[in-house]
């Protein structure tokens, strides 16, 4: 019986931890320190509108559509600079229409 509830528990945090729209996780999970000292530095730069973190892993920013072409350029851009500042891995999504993601990086 534990085993199933174990199963059950993993199978269920996956998906909340995984799944770019996880409502019910982005209103319990709170910011760490360097999430939230990162994200600050990010929101004050021109070249992006929002950051929104759906999870623990999974920072979505979002840029105008001009930018758009620039996508996988800003994704890696930041990844890099966050692979020091976070210390975590993590993916970074960039989106224009919220939910679409333009382009991915991703910290392991």
């Amino acid at each position: 019986m534990r085993l199933v509830a174990s199963t059950v528990l993993v199978l269920a945090l996956t998906v909340a931890l995984f799944t770019p729209s996880s409502i019910a996780l982005n209103k319990y999970y709170k910011l760490t320190p360097a999430q939230k000292h990162f994200t600050a530095i990010i929101v004050q730069l021109k070249t992006f509108r929002s950051v929104n973190w759906s999870s623990p892993t999974s920072m979505w920013v979002q840029i105008p559509s001009s930018q758009s072409a620039r996508a996988t350029d800003l994704a890696e851009v930041i990844e890099d600079r966050a692979r020091d500042a976070l210390k975590q891995p993590f993916c970074v999504h960039i989106y224009v229409k919220k939910g679409q993601s333009l382009a991915a990086s991703c910290v392991y």
